[in-house]
């Protein structure tokens, strides 16, 4: 029985754009046919290993790998500069990077023989002083490659460097790694697609350059004769043997493109992405295999503390003040500085300025890794070239603890936090919670001064950050600086935090321990957070009037004129089908909107004409036997008593 073959389904190419693309495919096509067809296969042989065509195709060697020198040495700190400094005349330059792609190769050795020639405007000079001309020299050849072939470095890397999140810079940065160090451990090792990409283009280009070396440097055999001049020559004298010259060429090129697989514009190594086991990392990165037995000792044992003074300025507009040991939970609505506040600690943002002083030391003006301060950023920014093991003593080999000790340290941290047996995976080999926890040994192992945690528990299960909230609780305890930790879970803030600090549109809205923040929430944001109804409004002698409309009684009245917040637990609301009866000052009708599950209990989120939309708290029974849905209309009621109110 013959099987069915279906056809694939999908869109329809329009004719009107498949033909004229199958015409550009057949017209880049025909010329390779061309040489294709032309070639003289059994004289192949004979032509390529004649002495003029390995003269040539030495020199070309010699030539194409010292113009990918010069393009590296030149063009790798140029991507840098261009990815990652804003500078006035940044796209002149661009500009410049990008001309010799686009300028006739005749026009740029006539440029290059006006600048670098014995009457150019460098060449005199260099002639008097070195005694080095380089037109007509071998030199010359390479200068002319390495003009035309450095753009396609330049251009790749930089794309790279586009691709990389500037965290896993700052991140290095904020353990202590100097500015050359990070970008020969952690940005190099992760760009390295691009510059290997960027490195066989900018070859394969200066192997085949023509134009701009006839130009400047002239077609002297054995000199400055590479392959494309002799196949000019060769055309003249012995069109075949410059057939299988040209094919030489074309076989080269074609596989510096396979080879590439479309990675021109390389990206750095996602972290996601994963790879097959490793027992170590790169030179950069790998450790000693017997830095695992009983570390020393670490910065908590020490007996050195470091009070933090902070005045912040710019978006954030805040003085902080803390004791050694002290842990302030920053929260607030998105947009509201929390970030921007420890980036202005780490010296990371033009946003906000921070004069900062921890213990007797004054670190304002030092750069981001002599600061003492240790980041974890709310993905945790691990290198993925690098183990969990290398990855967690890199702080510590900053700051140029013996390889042996480091690892020592680092793998006691690992063990701390439960994640000891994945010391030799790479980030890509751990799931997201266990990379948190990684993230965190590396900052603690650092020996920091000040520690910022962005959302560093935000990646882990229940269970799992609950066991980590308590090793890190500990932890902080023995600390003798000062922890900052970036948190939207109210259950966060209270296990761990001596102090809360609240932002709103970068100033301090409150700052108070947890008890005091939550009994008495001074924004509604906070208020939220913590399950409960916030209204703002206007103290009047009749109650509160309500920011979004209705009048609120009250048992404890502020004065009249007073800004304030009424706060209403969702346990307090009663939920009624008909208007009630009894105790209940305040009571509204409205409809049900949303019911939620909140644990054992729901919560029914209420809308009104009159009030504000409330969220009451009630038993899945209570629910049943009034029949509560979507809908519904009901009638909400709050006693006086039940309503706190701070005065804003």
């Amino acid at each position: 029985m013959r099987r069915l073959r279906h056809r694939a389904t999908g869109p329809r190419v329009p004719i009107a754009l498949a033909v004229p693309a199958l015409l550009a495919v057949v017209f880049l096509l025909l010329p390779l046919a061309g040489i294709l067809s032309r070639t003289s296969w059994h004289d192949l042989g004979t032509h390529l290993t004649s002495p003029g065509t390995t003269e040539a195709l030495t020199l070309s060697l010699i030539v194409s790998a010292w113009a990918l020198g010069l393009s590296v040495v030149l063009g790798v700190p140029l991507a840098w500069l261009l990815a990652r400094v804003e500078f006035p005349g940044k796209a002149f330059v661009r500009s410049l990077v990008l001309l010799p792609m686009v300028l006739p190769p005749t026009v740029g050795g006539v440029a290059l023989l006006l600048a670098f020639g014995r009457r150019g405007l460098l060449g005199p000079w260099m002639e008097d002083t070195f005694g080095i001309t380089l037109p007509f020299h071998t030199s010359g050849a390479v200068l002319a490659a390495t003009f035309v072939a450095m753009p396609f470095l330049v251009i790749s890397l930089e794309g790279a460097l586009g691709g990389l999140h500037p965290r896993y810079e700052e991140t290095a940065a904020s353990l202590g790694a100097s500015p050359v160090r990070v970008f020969f451990t952690v940005t190099l090792p992760m760009v390295a697609p691009g510059l290997v990409a960027g490195a066989a283009l900018t070859w394969a280009r200066a192997l085949g350059e023509f134009g701009a070396t006839i130009t400047f440097a002239g077609n002297l055999p054995g000199t400055t004769q590479t392959l494309p001049l002799q196949v000019y020559l060769l055309l003249q004298d012995d069109p075949e043997a410059a057939t299988s010259v040209s094919l030489l060429l074309l076989v080269i090129a074609m596989a510096v493109l396979v080879a590439l697989r479309g990675r021109w514009t390389g990206t750095p190594n996602s972290p996601g992405k994963r790879r097959a086991p490793a027992d170590d990392s790169g030179p950069a990165a790998r450790l000693d295999a017997q830095a695992v037995p009983e570390a020393t000792h670490d910065s908590a044992d020490t007996g050195d503390t470091w009070p933090l003074h902070a005045t912040v300025t710019g978006f954030d507009h805040l003085t902080l003040d803390a004791d050694a040991g002290t842990t302030i939970a920053v929260v607030g609505p998105n947009g509201a500085g929390k970030t921007t506040l420890l980036r202005a600690l780490l010296g990371l943002t033009p946003r906000a300025h921070a004069e900062l002083r921890l213990g007797d030391s004054d670190v304002t003006t030092l750069p981001p890794h002599r600061r003492g301060v240790a980041w974890v950023p709310q993905d945790g920014a691990l290198f993925p070239h690098m183990t969990a093991l290398a990855n967690t003593a890199y702080g510590l080999r900053s700051h140029g603890v013996p390889r042996a000790e480091a690892g020592r340290s680092a793998q006691r941290w690992l063990d701390r936090l439960d994640v000891g047996h994945l010391a030799h995976r790479r980030p890509a080999q751990i799931s997201g919670g266990q990379a948190q926890r990684v993230a965190l040994a590396r900052a603690l192992a650092a020996r920091p001064r000040l520690l910022l945690l962005d959302e560093p528990l935000a990646a882990l299960d229940q269970t799992t950050r609950a066991h980590v909230r308590h090793t890190l609780r500990r932890h902080l305890d023995g600390f003798g600086g000062v922890c900052l930790i970036v948190t939207h879970d109210p259950v966060e803030a209270v296990a761990l935090a001596d102090r809360v600090l609240v932002l709103d549109g970068g100033r301090a809205l409150q700052d108070a321990p947890p008890t005091e923040v939550t009994r008495h929430p001074r924004s509604p944001w906070v208020a939220r957070m913590l399950g409960r109804n916030a209204w703002p409004g206007l103290a009047t002698a009749e109650g509160i009037q309500l920011a979004g409309g209705g009048v609120l009684i009250t048992s404890d009245p502020l004065p009249p004129g007073t800004d304030c917040l009424a706060i209403i637990a969702p346990e307090a609301v009663a939920v009624h089908l008909e208007r009630p009866t009894g105790s209940p000052r305040n009571v509204w009708p409205g409809t049900v909107r949303e019911i939620t599950t909140s644990g054992s209990r729901l919560r029914v989120l209420i809308t009104s004409d009159r009030a504000p939309d409330l969220v009451a708290e009630v038993t899945p029974q209570a629910v049943a036997e009034l029949r509560l849905v979507e809908g519904t209309p009901v009638w909400a009621g709050v006693k006086a008593v039940e309503v706190s109110v701070v005065a804003l």
